[in-house]
């Protein structure tokens, strides 16, 4: 049995969809989250299938995970429906209930979110509601395992109804209208809302961080402090912590080994491939999860959707509407989920436009990266040198898709609706549920792609072409990079063990470190060391400005063949590549041309 949560945005079908499934689908609190129909089994029924739909307003879709959830619904797919509802936006919510009804299919309502409503001493007559919809109403105040179960059984209930499909789109002017005074009679004498009390505060804190003036000057300053105390205060602190951990752990298999006179090359494996390749990015994970933290209670209170309002004037300048900053927001922390969030972008212009301008955004990925060279070349202006990195990312992407725009003759653009909900206290579960995810993902891929990517390594600068065990300079992999390493000089880092970590970061962008650590012969404490002997403080500035900017990783370019095809994907790769080549080729010149002056 396919059981699907259909709802607006905002409505809670992603919390309600994780309690019934026991599972962690990230739940945020603006548009383009659930950008694809997500699944999951039933808590004690295997037989049961959950399925979260993206949210949508009405069966009559314009963007393309709308379009998602309205393949799902009319294909058949679904067995009973989950219609969930904000009961404090009970009218607007309606709309597509009564075309829901029209199909034909089982549908049970779950009215979410009336702990808000009794907080503003509003109050439904379900009984009535449920009585003139003619659907069973279960009632979600809490959504906790009580109402969850309720919810599970009665919808188990009317799993066998008959159905009987019929047409759902009111398209015509006179259908809509009828429609919505059908709505206006269902709630006619059953709801009563008193003035809002949060719509009032929401209000006077919107005048100024939605304020025309003080909007983005505001929304930097936040950044600014994020960043502070991710990169300076609570990530540093946690990431020594485990940076310590990793040395006392390494030094100990060292003794072991040699204590046990363990074979050299067995040895080597373990200490250079395994612990210095996938500890180096471990001691990174609680700057990620830190900054993530952070985000998270951004999204939960409802701020990250006041961003992509503010935004929506300088955004339209570029030929973008606001709902571009979701996209470009999630960037921050992948771009895999960034690019694909660019599905509830009506125009497919601005989808183009928006998937090129992802990859020049500054993805989590990279902060290992940066973090080691900063620390170094930076002393003392981390932060300053942190924002500089990500506000060059964006200038470029900026740049580009000024260049898109003139170049592009179409001269269409959305119209930007966005419903800005009331502000919300995050609840720390859905904080803590996001670090968490972020953390099982970042684990998983370091015991994964760099696991293999750092043993490759570790194979290739270990033996040469007889397969001898051979010292790093003779190896297979030093012989590949000299090639390659003179196309490199003009930019400051002609070192073949700097050229293959820039291969390897093609795989994950946390490679880089990783690799540099295996090549070095080193655990990630003592990297910093060795950057100072292979950069100066131009050539680090020209590496960072060509690892912010050149080709994305290969789960980035996967996504956007996906969307687009793969001539799309291709040219990303080798743009991206043209232009971090050019821009650092610019930064080293100009870094040395001041540095020589001050």
């Amino acid at each position: 049995m396919i059981i699907a949560l259909v709802g607006n945005q905002n409505c809670g079908k992603t919390t309600i969809f994780n309690e019934m499934t026991n599972m962690n689908q990230h739940v945020g609190n603006f548009p383009g989250v659930t950008v694809e129909a997500m699944s999951g089994r039933l808590q004690g029924n295997k037989n049961c299938i959950i399925v979260d739909l993206p949210g949508l307003y009405s069966l009559n879709t314009y963007t393309t995970e709308e379009n998602i959830s309205k393949e799902f619904i009319t294909k058949n797919k679904s067995d009973v429906l989950i219609n969930v509802i904000d009961s404090t936006n009970l009218e607007r919510n309606l709309y597509l209930t009564l075309q829901l009804k029209e199909l034909g299919i089982p549908i049970i309502i779950a009215l979410n979110m009336l702990d808000e409503l009794e907080k503003q001493k509003g109050r439904i007559n379900i009984k009535e509601l449920s009585k003139r919809l003619q659907l069973p109403i279960v009632q979600i105040k809490n959504i906790n395992k009580d109402e969850i179960k309720r919810l599970i059984n009665e919808t188990l209930r009317i799993s066998n109804m008959k159905r009987n499909i019929k047409r759902s789109e009111f398209k015509n002017k006179d259908e809509i209208i009828e429609k919505y005074n059908e709505i206006e009679k269902i709630c006619e004498g059953i709801i009563y809302l008193p003035n809002n009390k949060d719509e009032k505060s929401t209000y006077k804190i919107d005048k100024i961080l939605t304020n025309k003036i003080l909007g983005i000057p505001i929304f930097i300053c936040i950044m600014i402090i994020i960043f502070y105390l991710t990169f300076n205060v609570i990530g540093e602190y946690c990431s020594d912590l485990i940076n310590k951990g990793i040395i006392v752990i390494t030094n100990r298999a060292q003794e072991i080994f040699v204590k046990n006179n363990t074979n050299i090359i067995l040895r080597s494996l373990i200490i250079e491939g395994f612990f210095n390749g996938i500890g180096s990015v471990l001691s990174f994970l609680p700057i990620i999860v830190t900054l993530y933290f952070f985000l998270s209670i951004l999204e939960d209170s409802g701020y990250m959707t006041r961003i992509a309002f503010i935004m929506d004037k300088p955004l339209s300048k570029l030929g973008l509407s606001g709902k571009s900053i979701v996209p470009i927001l999630l960037g921050f922390g992948c771009s895999v989920p960034a690019i694909l969030s660019t599905r509830t972008i009506k125009s497919e212009r601005e989808r183009k436009m928006i998937m090129l301008l992802v990859p020049f955004i500054s993805c989590s990925a990279k902060i290992p990266i940066y973090a080691v060279f900063v620390s170094v070349f930076f002393k003392g202006y981390e932060v300053f040198a942190m924002l500089s990195i990500y506000i060059v990312g964006i200038i470029t992407g900026i740049l580009i898709t000024i260049l898109l725009k003139r170049s592009n003759k179409l001269k269409e653009q959305d119209l930007f609706m966005m419903e800005l909900p009331n502000y919300r206290w995050p609840t720390m579960k859905n904080t803590f549920r996001l670090m968490w995810n972020k953390a099982k993902e970042f684990i998983s891929k370091a015991f994964s792609i760099i696991f293999i990517s750092t043993i490759i390594i570790w194979f290739f600068k270990s033996f040469d072409m007889n397969l001898n065990w051979v010292s790093e300079e003779y190896s297979i992999l030093a012989k590949i990079a000299q090639k390659i390493s003179p196309i490199f000089k003009p930019l400051g880092f002609g070192d073949w063990r700097i050229i293959i970590s820039l291969i390897t970061g093609i795989s994950a962008k946390e490679a880089v470190v990783s690799t540099l650590s295996v090549l070095t012969n080193t655990s990630v404490r003592l990297l910093p060391e060795f950057v100072k002997t292979m950069f100066t403080t131009a050539s680090s500035i020209s590496f960072l400005i060509f690892i912010l900017l050149y080709t994305p990783c290969i789960a980035s370019l996967g996504i956007i063949k996906k969307e687009f095809n793969v001539k799309v994907a291709i040219s990303v790769a080798i743009n991206q590549l043209i232009i971090a080549y050019f821009m650092s080729f610019i930064s080293y010149q100009l870094s040395n041309f001041f540095l020589y002056f001050f």
